[in-house]
């Protein structure tokens, strides 16, 4: 399995062709449209369907899912990750297939860092996509910034069979934050942890405003205020 391993804005590691061939066309012949069954994601910085109830998923996405962590997978993650041990979400928490239609967009963010659970920390982010009609000028690549969240760092389209790995940290800003304009982007997000409650805790999504968005910077602001410490 080949890859890339980048430093900046924080580790990650992207995969082209991740899947054998014949497993993509089968897994995404098999991801269903949004019906009333997903969970609508739909607020000021969010706007996307989720599902992550895995033994309801279609016997391609299921067994996909139980390959990603079985514990070959997560042998191979800690190899080129120096984070072990390893151990993978069978609730999904957060995670699943996640789908994002015309207009759809998910605002900059840095995620949860433990399992509310089992208490364990979140190290690292799996994103695979599933996407064969994807066209450039569609939008809805994975944008990752600075720490300081001054600057977006690097930007990965959505390719079909493309999976980008990530270390999470209270930093690891990443979203896509503009409008998309395709059909449909479709992606299965998986999260690994360590058992360990150790370190700085965000114990929900951090939504951070890039420069321009006044609006939502002033609201940051409003709310800070309003409750010190926020």
């Amino acid at each position: 399995m080949r890859y890339r391993l980048e430093l900046d804005p924080f580790r990650h590691w992207v995969f082209d062709d991740f899947l054998e061939k014949h497993e993509a066309q089968r897994a995404c012949g098999q991801f269903p449209d949004p019906d009333r069954s997903w969970t609508r994601r739909h607020h000021l910085r969010s706007r996307k369907e989720t599902w992550d109830r895995l033994a309801e998923f279609p016997p391609a996405i299921k067994d996909l899912v139980q390959k990603l962590n079985d514990r070959n997978m997560l042998q191979y993650f800690e190899y080129i990750t120096g984070l072990k041990p390893l151990e993978p979400d069978p609730g999904l928490f957060g995670g699943g297939m996640h789908y994002t239609g015309p207009d759809g967009f998910l605002g900059v963010h840095a995620d949860f860092t433990h399992h509310p659970d089992t208490g364990f920390r979140r190290v690292l982010n799996l994103l695979l996509y599933l996407n064969p009609e994807w066209q450039e000028g569609d939008g809805g690549e994975l944008e990752l910034w600075s720490h300081d969240m001054k600057r977006c760092v690097k930007k990965y389209a959505p390719l079909h069979n493309r999976a980008v790995l990530f270390e999470t940290s209270t930093t690891s800003y990443h979203g896509h934050p503009d409008p998309f304009r395709g059909v449909a982007c479709r992606s299965i997000a998986l999260y690994y942890y360590t058992p360990t409650s150790d370190g700085l805790r965000l114990k929900t999504t951090d939504y951070r405003p890039r420069p321009w968005d006044y609006r939502h910077r002033f609201r940051r602001w409003v709310k800070g205020w309003l409750k010190p410490g926020d």
